[in-house]
């Protein structure tokens, strides 16, 4: 690898040091204003910022792991209230304080007079920085920045999504493009460091978030509840008011998964890999999001496309055409075989299945070590075993599981551990009847589940399965060989052949796709409102304003659409909180609420006290204590109640039992939500000086007077979200910054994909990962607007700067 020393001149040291100063100015002055209004005070946020900082100052490429390992996780503006700079922003300006005091004290030390570089590594193109301008220019044109200088003397501006709005998802684009020169430096010193960090924060932070869907469906629903009409959010509280927030990381880092698991050597490496692919896929799965199906489908399809045309090119690797095709029509027969058991048999006859086809996988050598004599020997001990079976299905209570589990057992054991050089011959004669053995308690199981109805659709699949082994035994030259390397492809093929079945043969997202038809004309006609937004010349060129799409919708919105609001009002030195009613048909999902966290331990009964007046006329208040994450209320205690109308401040208190509350889910607590809504159409509610107190007496609420605005307060909208979000990526740039907006992020994110899927950087070892990453973002931008959560938008656009300036690495 070839590097150029270059002199730094006087005027490139001055700059040096003035792009040093301003990086540390921003990074001081964003992590200042953290500091100063974060909700949990002096003391936890300044120890937060410290967490932050030590790291970033530690190690010059720190930030590359922590701020995509970390950024999704890391936000409490769900328990705070602070919606507007968060804890991901915080780690953004931590890393640009840290970059900006090291390029300052290497100045000063005179450590830059030389800089190593490495151009051929990465270079971002002079079309790629144009439409990075571009882009730049329409955030700064199409954003309201004068409402961030009057949030120290009205601090309701930072209440919901209103005029400050814009500036909060304008911080996506911004912060983006001042990590940009921390990213030129690392990509120009040390390439292949970077990139790893990259890589490594990428897997942590995409294995972190499905950990958090995880947890979410395990306290909530269950693990194995695939039939509720439950979406998870993780820990993405962007995803209030919907939105596709945790689709678009998904999205983002499935393809790297897939990409480490195909490439890893290391058996334990290899072994940990695989299992951070198994719960991204459960949480992509858990999802039901059709948008996200179809982008990891496709993102993965591409890596695998470029990970492959990669070997043809580079390592010379053949793959012949009618063994590819005959492979890929044996796993559609699995897909069809599959199904069929798993609509009889169930989860338990697919996962005896698909435990077959590894143990077949395992014995395809045993084709063709076998004489004819030795197969009717191995038949003959699967048929006594197979009696076996069936008097243990009997006389056991469940005992095919339990035959099942021995056949298992007995076949990875003698295929292991053998049985010596003396009785090879023997050992595999075992194995063989095993499998046999297995291959009758996987019909067993599915005719057991299914309650006698299942026997034909076991025995398909296992005809399909034992397939490759007489296609072995008739053509040797075809035969396999059952190793690590070539299990991993089997593996990942048998995982997508379960998630094909499971997908397509469950209640609820089969439900999904029944309903594809109908939701697309639904979101055509959103989109024909949404596009219809911008008003005139002015705003069809830089669009009604970044974050003002709502604003907007509110002001065009069909009457019956408008899902509420709330504000924090002051008038007459008193602080009080407004909620605008709802004008769709309300139910108890349709309900805009603002809320706050409890303690999951809080013991019923629950007195709730508040002012309230309503001086539009007669409204009704729901008030709710509930099991629950971000949406769906869970297990819940409420109490609903008339206010009259009129402009005088009405006392109200009421006592909340622990009817249908539930448990507090113990070791893996549920978290608990206080809910206040305004349960009438279309009038203002108001109320001041809310309470809650447990059994004991203690105050559970936080700022329930409002003086310090939104602190501690959350607001969501279970159910009713087209109000807020474009729902289609490009619309959304459309709409909200205009043709100008427009056509430079379809210039950026179409260069970026280019670049790794067919120019330069697809020859890199990271560019499949990269291109199927992006395409399956892309995708799944297409359903929805995903940059309107910022932390979504740096994770993006870092991939995107680093995919524009990828390039082929230096053979010679």
């Amino acid at each position: 690898m070839l590097s150029d020393k270059k002199k730094a001149s006087p005027l490139g040291a001055a700059a040096n040091r003035c792009g040093a100063a301003l990086l540390l100015m921003s990074g001081v002055s964003g992590l200042g204003v953290f500091i100063a209004t974060h909700p949990l005070g002096l003391g936890w946020s300044a120890l937060l910022t410290c967490a932050f900082c030590v790291p970033m100052l530690a190690h010059r490429y720190a930030w590359l792991l922590l701020i995509p390992g970390l950024s999704p996780v890391i936000d409490l503006a769900a328990w705070t209230g602070a919606i507007y700079l968060t804890e991901s922003d915080a780690l953004v300006f931590a890393a640009l304080l840290a970059h900006g005091v090291r390029g300052l004290w290497a100045s000063a030390a005179g450590s830059r007079a030389s800089v190593a570089l490495e151009p051929r590594q990465w270079a971002i193109g002079a079309l790629s920085l144009i439409a990075l301008l571009l882009l730049s220019a329409s955030y700064l044109v199409s954003t309201d920045w004068w409402p961030a200088w009057s949030v120290w003397t009205d601090p309701s501006l930072l209440v919901g999504y209103g005029p400050l709005n814009g500036v909060r998802l304008a911080k996506g684009m911004l912060l983006s493009v001042l990590l940009l020169p921390l990213l030129v430096q690392a990509m120009r010193e040390a390439p292949g460091q970077a990139l790893r960090m990259l890589l490594s924060g990428v897997l942590l932070g995409v294995l972190l978030v499905s950990l958090g869907a995880v947890w979410e469906r395990w306290v909530f629903t269950g693990l194995s509840d695939f039939a509720s009409d439950y979406r998870t959010t993780a820990l993405f509280w962007e995803m209030n008011v919907g939105g596709a927030t945790l689709d678009g990381w998904l999205a983002l880092g499935v393809p790297f998964v897939l990409w480490a698991v195909l490439r890893e050597r290391d058996p334990i490496r290899l072994g940990a890999l695989l299992c951070i692919l198994g719960v991204v896929a459960y949480a992509a799965f858990t999802t039901f999001s059709r948008g996200l199906y179809l982008g990891a489908a496709a993102g993965g399809a591409l890596t695998l496309a470029l990970m492959l045309r990669a070997a043809v090119r580079q390592e010379g690797v053949r793959i012949p055409l009618r063994a590819a095709l005959g492979w890929s029509g044996f796993a559609a027969g699995c897909v069809l075989a599959m199904s069929a058991v798993f609509q009889t048999g169930g989860y338990r006859g697919l996962a005896a299945m698909l435990g077959l086809a590894l143990a077949v996988f395992a014995a395809g050598p045993l084709m063709i070590l076998l004489e004819r004599r030795d197969l009717l020997w191995a038949a003959l001990v699967a048929g006594v075993a197979c009696l076996l079976s069936i008097l243990a299905m009997q006389w056991v209570p469940k005992g095919v599981y339990l035959a099942y589990g021995v056949s298992v057992v007995c076949f990875w054991m003698v295929l292991l551990l053998g049985l010596g050089e003396r009785w090879a011959t023997q050992a595999a004669r075992l194995a063989f009847g095993s499998v046999l053995w297995m291959g009758f308690n996987a019909v067993l199981v599915t005719w057991y589940w299914s309650e006698g109805s299942g026997g034909l659709a076991g025995a398909l699949g296992v005809g399909v399965l034992f397939g490759p082994l007489l296609l072995v035994r008739v053509r040797p030259q075809y035969c396999w060989r059952p190793d690590v390397q070539s299990g991993v492809p089997v593996l990942l093929v048998l995982g997508a052949v379960a998630l094909i079945v499971v997908t397509f043969n469950t209640y609820y997202v089969g439900k999904r796709f029944e309903t594809v038809a109908e939701d697309l004309e639904m979101r055509f006609q959103h989109w024909s409102l949404a596009a219809s937004l911008p008003q005139g010349d002015r705003e069809a060129l830089t669009g009604v304003g970044v974050g003002q799409f709502a604003e907007r919708y509110f002001w065009r919105v069909p009457d019956g659409q408008f899902p509420g609001s709330h504000h924090v009002v002051r008038e007459d030195g008193q602080h009080f909180l407004r909620l605008g009613g709802p004008r769709h048909v309300l139910g108890f999902g349709e309900l805009y609420r603002v809320s706050q966290r409890v303690s999951p331990a809080i013991e019923p009964p629950l007195l709730v006290s508040l002012n309230a007046r309503a001086p539009e006329g007669d409204a009704a208040v729901h008030l709710e204590v509930c099991r629950k994450h971000l949406l769906y209320a869970n297990e819940c205690t409420g109490h609903e109640f008339k206010v009259v109308g009129g402009p005088a401040w009405q006392r109200f208190e009421f006592v909340l039992d622990r009817r249908d509350l539930g448990h507090d889910g113990g070791w893996l607590p549920k978290l608990t939500m206080f809910s206040v809504a305004n349960a009438s159409r279309g009038r203002l509610v108001e109320i001041d000086d809310l309470s809650l107190a447990d059994a004991s007496g203690r105050e559970r609420l936080d700022n329930g007077s409002f003086e310090a605005a939104s602190d501690f307060w959350f607001f969501s909208s279970d159910r009713h979200h087209l109000p807020w979000h474009a729902k289609n990526l490009w619309l959304h740039y459309f709409v909200e910054q205009g043709w100008l907006g427009l056509l430079a992020f379809s210039l950026l994110s179409g260069m970026a994909l280019l670049r790794v899927a067919a120019g330069g950087g697809a020859a890199h070892p990271l560019g499949p990962p990269l291109a199927g990453g992006l395409l399956g973002f892309f995708i799944v931008g297409a359903f929805d607007s995903l940059v309107d959560a910022p932390r979504l938008t740096v994770f993006a656009l870092l991939l995107m700067f680093v995919a524009m300036g990828l390039r082929a690495p230096d053979r010679r």
